[in-house]
């Protein structure tokens, strides 16, 4: 027996309408990774809006993030504009769409080409940001990144969202095109993206110190005095400094990888040396003497990103300590140091060295024992020849030593 038809018919839903932003953008660095499989780049869909979508949730919280006092809170914004997962009760729908069309799909980098040789003086140059990709045994291959990739992303965002609510997506636009990319190893430069087309000074760093103070603290918040926020990667009182002015992003990226290679060695009494071994007091100061007995370390790499293996080297000689440093918690600490070529409005391109403000770790992992962490002591040799009191203070001060840079560093948010 046929169903009857129902006595009314369905009322027409007029479709919500939607502001759209659109930005055209091109890697001014290879990407790696970022595919369906760990390494690859996908070769039909390089970009693609989820992937997109992760990168703006990601600086949405570190931009408008600040300003909730809860978990719960920064949630439920989050969720009203991003979406959520669905609930019986609750489809958390988001109420922005993004839209990625391809270009200009690029061309293919191997790492064998991307990464120069090291050399006894000049060391891995920005090699040292692209380890992960180098051949692994004898069953993982170099990988292949891609580069001159160009797209256009559209953003389309109901009517429904406030102005504030717009205006928080257009600011994690411009943090993730300045400070973040496509791809992995995003904050060690890797994809990193530049505005091409109409009205590109809009997204990009200014160039002159007074402006870009002002472009950053739009960024964020104001008025976080006495807000107890809560602990998550921010740029509200980061830091940021620009260094090394060029027209070529490869050649500010492989200055970048000197200076983070002669900062992880610390050698900043005297002139950098790779085959020279380490000034920080972490492997020979404590963990080579590491009692099972203690309860509390102290150590300074740590708190510039988790893991750190030390491996054993077949033929090395002097090795008095193998093994992994984990966060406790996690099996990973992202570092809140960015080091990436960053492409200014006047065109010029400048290193970018941002300490991100960010909860530090208090426990950690050596070799699967837990520790309680501490920062370096005063006494360490590398704190002690910079004039730094803390890990993070080093890195800008190093940064500002290695590349005679004599403005402070931003305070994002607040005048340095």
């Amino acid at each position: 027996m046929r169903r009857g038809l129902p006595d009314t018919a369905p009322s027409w839903q007029e479709p919500a309408k939607r502001e759209a932003i659109e930005v055209e953008l091109r890697l001014i660095t290879p990407m790696f990774g970022g595919g369906y499989k760990t390494r690859e780049v996908d070769p039909f869909m390089p970009i693609r809006p989820a992937a997109i979508r992760g990168h703006l949730r990601f600086w949405w919280r570190a931009t408008a993030g600040a300003q909730y006092k809860s978990a719960k809170e920064l949630y439920q914004a989050e969720a009203a504009i991003w979406g959520a997962a669905a609930t019986p009760d609750d489809k958390a729908v988001g109420k922005v769409a993004i839209r990625v069309e391809i270009t200009h799909h690029g061309r293919e980098a191997p790492y064998n080409d991307i990464v120069p040789k090291a050399t006894p003086r000049e060391g891995p140059l920005h090699g040292y940001f692209l380890f992960p990709f180098q051949k692994q045994g004898v069953s993982i291959p170099a990988a292949t990144g891609k580069q001159e990739v160009a797209f256009r992303v559209r953003l389309l965002l109901q009517d429904t969202l406030t102005c504030e609510e717009k205006e928080s997506v257009r600011n994690a636009l411009k943090a993730w095109i300045a400070f973040g990319g496509v791809g992995a190893r995003t904050r060690r430069g890797c994809g990193a993206l530049t505005v091409v087309g109409s009205n590109p000074s809009e997204w990009l760093i200014p160039s002159e110190r007074a402006p870009r103070q002002e472009w950053l603290d739009r960024l964020v918040p104001a008025n976080l005095k006495g807000v107890k926020t809560v602990a998550l990667p921010s740029l509200a009182n980061a830091q940021v400094l620009l260094v090394s002015d060029a027209s070529d992003a490869t050649q500010v990226w492989r200055k970048l990888g000197r200076f983070w290679a002669r900062f992880r060695k610390g050698h900043f009494t005297e002139e950098y040396q790779p085959m020279k071994k380490s000034k920080w007091n972490d492997y020979r100061g404590v963990l080579c003497k590491l009692s099972s007995t203690e309860e509390t370390i102290r150590l300074a790499k740590p708190y510039l990103g988790l893991p750190i293996i030390y491996q054993q080297i077949p033929g090395a000689r002097g090795l008095c300590f193998t093994g992994t440093l984990e966060p406790a918690e996690s099996g990973r600490m992202a570092s809140p140091v960015i080091l990436k070529p960053v492409v200014l409005a006047n065109g010029k391109i400048a290193g970018l060295i941002a300490v991100l403000n960010a909860q530090q770790p208090e426990q950690i992992e050596v070799n699967r024992r837990v520790y309680r962490l501490e920062p370096p002591s005063s006494q360490d040799p590398v704190l002690k020849s910079l004039g730094a009191s803390t890990v993070m203070d080093a890195v800008i001060k190093a940064a500002k030593l290695h590349f005679s840079v004599h403005e402070d560093a931003i305070r994002v948010g607040g005048r340095a």
